[in-house]
């Protein structure tokens, strides 16, 4: 106990403005006796010694003296003595002194503890200021001190496991839910809303990735009905503290990948409204930077921005928050730095202006990964709203895409050289410095988003419907720059996948596997290339994304749903040939230029599994009718149509045996085992059009765009 007091000393002159059991300062006249908040919190009574409201000139007696500083036992005898005190009264300063115990054991590890680190070296008048400014964050309160081993039946190593699971496969890969130092250091006393659920989420993952530690009686599934049924309860009684939305969010990532999106859209509202109800979006606390109590905070914030941007922009969503409302600067540098660079850095913000044209600042590697969540949100959203007429056509200065593009290339001159791809020699590091790994993860999600952007926002199928409603002609040099671009940006994705598979370095989230679709879509294109060569590569490239979605499709049931789809897509690609609409290779060799009526069309059934591809909360669903009961509108049309014109799906056999229109001679991805770096991939089939020459499917490609040994283009 005298330990706890030489960490948390209390000055005489706050003691008299402070309730006996907290030592919580007062905003109001002491004399008043008001009832603490973390008293009424923790359940205890207030009380007041007679001297609180004696004037500073008084004497302290032994008792007050006993509750400042908390010498030792023998001190305050001696104090006693000293006043002639008798045995009466040194009991029950006894008392007291126990009953003092018992409080610092119930309320002080809780709220102390996580200032321990950064309060050891600082003066008692910044202490002060501090302890003042997390009076605004009483709705979110710190972990409680819970013992798991006890009352919950989850052994203390068996949580110890599954949270070092978590940091190597989950934490900053994407979501920054948590400070690294700030999970180990609260391992043995995590809430039960929050272990449950990460429980929940580090069960889906095999046994190999995993300790040798496991709950026989229990599994993925039962850890979630607990973790839901801890949550219900919290959220029933109003209590949407810190541990609360921790819980939440890592249940929201359960649901995604589970097809629960209807629940999973739902955790992710609440708990940004939760968080820009007590103004965590916001910078008013940017003084307390280095603080752990608002470093938690923050990246519990980012953490939801990203999960946002994530599933919530698609054709029936819309972002729960706007990029305007996170004015808060971005997480504190861990100790993830590039070559071990410790150096205190500045924290920026989302907002901050550009500076010094073309100036690199490095805030680390996750800043860079907020910063293109937040390009990758604005970009989905053009993707998913529908192109008026009167919009401006893309290739032209202030249009819709000519911002997006300049934002990204706005990001690259900003763009660090410390983590440029030539300079992290990902795969040597990968090898020799297991502690890299954390760093080496998160540079990885930079590299996808990053180039996955500009997948997107050139995918044929997205500049296809963008276009068709446009009056007028349509630049054919446009047209033939979008659809180079989206082909190598989307072998950068192939690429960072091999390289992976070669050193042995395994992501887990399937965010990652929903923009190796994206570029799977876009390798589909070019699997019927009049270059045999080149068509033999990029087939094996489209069976690199397809074999990485399907190993992620082993524990996650989402990325299930999307490989089917893809495989589905691939099947019917026969339909309709190319989206491009060049089929000469240059823009010369047409008589006149491209319009909207010629433009490359799809058949609406398969525009629709093109969109639910694209749509990430597609793969994450379920049925309308199921999720919410009777609150969906029947739609007796759509029912009555599809009961007539049944679409096959992936997995589903039609009369003739082949699978969902399917070719019988292509090849069935569970029953490949090989790596997707090892051995010779099977081959998809060629694609025809028009007459069946393959070689009429697709136009001449740059052979310095395929077979290069350094594509045109990397970050």
């Amino acid at each position: 106990m005298g330990d706890n007091y030489t960490i948390h000393k209390v000055s005489l002159k706050r003691t008299r403005q402070a309730c006996g059991p907290c030592r919580r300062k007062k905003a109001r006249c002491p004399g008043e006796k008001p009832t603490c908040s973390l008293c009424h919190r923790l359940g205890q009574r207030c009380s007041y010694g007679p001297q609180a409201s004696r004037a500073k000139n008084h004497p302290v007696s032994a008792e007050v003296h006993s509750r400042e500083t908390q010498h030792s036992t023998n001190e305050i005898q001696g104090d006693v003595s000293s006043s002639g005190s008798s045995s009466a009264r040194l009991q029950r300063i006894e008392e007291r002194l126990d009953m003092m115990a018992h409080l610092l054991q119930e309320g002080l590890p809780r709220s102390n503890s996580l200032r321990e680190v950064s309060n050891d070296n600082q003066p008692n008048d910044d202490r002060e200021l501090r302890e003042d400014s997390y009076d605004d964050f009483e709705a979110m309160e710190c972990p409680e001190n819970h013992s798991l081993t006890s009352q919950d039946g989850l052994p203390a190593a068996f949580i110890e496991q599954e949270v070092e699971t978590y940091l190597t496969y989950f934490h900053d890969q994407p979501y920054c839910l948590f400070s690294k130092k700030w999970l180990l250091r609260y391992t043995s006393s995590l809430p039960p809303e929050v272990a449950f659920p990460l429980v929940a989420l580090t069960s889906r993952l095999p046994q190999r990735f995993r300790g040798p530690l496991r709950e026989n009686t229990s599994d993925a599934r039962t850890f979630a009905e607990k973790a839901w049924a801890l949550l219900s309860n919290q959220y029933k009684d109003g209590k949407m503290g810190l541990s609360f939305l921790q819980g939440t969010f890592l249940m929201a990532q359960v649901d995604f990948a589970d097809g629960k999106a209807h629940r999973g859209y739902t955790s992710v509202a609440l708990g940004l409204r939760a968080i820009q109800s007590v103004g965590l979006n916001r910078e008013k606390h940017s003084h307390l930077s280095n603080d752990p109590e608002i470093e938690t905070r923050r990246r519990i914030t980012w953490a939801f921005f990203m999960l946002d941007r994530s599933y919530s922009a698609s054709r029936n969503y819309s972002l729960s928050l706007s990029d305007k409302q996170f004015t808060l600067p971005f997480p504190s540098l861990e100790t993830e730095a590039l070559f071990g660079d410790n150096e205190s850095r500045p924290h920026g913000s989302l907002h901050d202006g550009p500076g010094k044209q073309g100036q690199k600042v490095d805030h680390g590697i996750l800043v860079c990964l907020l910063r293109l969540y937040s390009l990758w949100g604005k970009a989905t959203e053009y993707v998913f709203e529908p192109f008026a007429e009167s919009s401006l056509p893309p290739w032209q200065t202030g249009s819709a895409l000519a911002i997006l593009e300049s934002e990204w290339l706005q990001f690259e001159t900003h763009f660090a050289d410390a983590h440029r791809y030539i300079n992290v020699d990902f795969k040597r590091r990968a090898r020799e410095d297991p502690q890299s790994r954390t760093y080496l993860s998160t540079w990885v999600c930079v590299q996808f988003l990053f180039h996955s952007i500009q997948c997107l926002l050139h995918h044929p199928f997205v500049i296809m419907t963008k276009l068709r409603n446009f009056n007028g002609n349509l630049s054919a040099t446009f047209l033939q720059k979008s659809f180079e671009t989206s082909l190598l940006h989307s072998r950068w994705i192939v690429r960072f996948i091999k390289e992976m598979s070669e050193v042995n370095l395994e992501t887990c989230d399937p965010f990652l596997g929903y923009l190796a679709a994206i570029a799977a879509t876009i390798q589909l294109e070019h699997t019927g290339s009049k270059n045999p060569q080149i068509a033999l590569l990029l087939n094996k490239e489209f069976r690199i994304l397809v074999d990485f979605m399907t190993e992620l499709s082993v524990y996650w049931e989402n990325m299930s749903v999307l490989v089917n789809k893809v495989n589905e897509l691939a099947a019917r690609h026969q339909n309709y040939g190319s989206l491009y609409y060049n089929q000469e290779g240059f823009s010369g060799a047409l008589s006149k230029m491209p319009t909207p009526s010629n433009m490359p069309r799809m058949s609406a059934e398969d525009e629709g599994l093109m969109w639910e591809i694209l749509d990430f909360g597609c793969s994450s669903g379920g049925d309308e009718a199921m999720n919410f009961g009777n609150l969906a509108i029947p739609r007796e049309s759509k029912i009555q149509a599809n009961e007539r014109h049944p679409m096959q799906r992936s997995g589903q056999q039609n009369k003739d045996g082949q699978i969902g229109g399917v070719n019988s001679n292509l090849p069935n991805l569970h029953q490949i085992s090989e790596s997707i770096n090892e051995g010779t991939l099977p081959e998809w089939p060629f694609q025809t059009r028009g007459g069946g020459d393959v070689l009429a499917a697709m136009p001449d490609i740059p052979d310095w765009m395929i077979l290069g040994d350094y594509m045109a283009e990397h970050l």
